[in-house]
């Protein structure tokens, strides 16, 4: 499976303790293909390190579209934390991609982690703040980029997605049309 670095924010080196703390008190859970971490409303009540594999975030309408709106691949962090922290439904399905293993730990037991001392409360705070980042950045670029200005950005931080998602689900991120993206595709090449 191709290497990833999609959630660049929350993937960072700083996030170490955290990481470090779900190798040795997370729970493995094996979610085959097309299997889901967590489901569109219901609470999310758990969060997940991806050992292996990969994950799609899916809002489906009442109408039936189904809308990517993130991924998490291997060495990066899953789950609806707005869910998990506001004991709200959540607004996504998390769906494996392939078949993935993932170490999981609850929300109480994160919460319990952060008020360890101040530098977990940190961390803490740093994760909430690096995901408002990338959902910032995110809400920008798609006001101010072109749909193949994000398609090439996209190419570039996961250069092998293209063996993992198929078109129509890429096109579903980027906001456009699968016709819209074969068009810019070819024009990229």
């Amino acid at each position: 499976m191709p290497t990833m670095d999609f959630n660049r924010y929350i993937s960072a080196a700083e996030f170490a303790p955290l990481a470090e703390l779900f190798r040795r008190e997370g729970e493995s859970l094996f979610v085959p293909k097309d299997g889901c971490f967590s489901f569109q409303q219901v609470r999310n009540r758990r969060s997940g390190l991806v050992e292996e594999g990969a994950f799609r975030y899916v809002h489906a309408t009442e109408a039936g579209e189904r809308h990517v709106v993130g991924y998490a691949f291997a060495g990066e962090f899953v789950g609806d934390y707005i869910s998990m922290r506001n004991d709200a439904p959540a607004w996504v399905s998390i769906e494996a991609m392939c078949d993935s293993r993932v170490l999981t730990l609850t929300g109480e037991r994160l919460e319990k982690f952060y008020r360890t001392d101040a530098a977990h409360e940190r961390l803490g705070r740093t994760v909430a703040e690096h995901m408002l980042a990338e959902i910032y950045e995110r809400l920008l670029q798609s006001y101010v980029s072109t749909p193949q200005e994000r398609y090439e950005s996209l190419l570039a931080r996961c250069p092998g997605l293209l063996e993992l998602v198929p078109l129509r689900e890429l096109a579903s991120f980027l906001g456009v049309r699968p016709e819209t993206l074969s068009r810019i595709r070819r024009r990229v090449r």
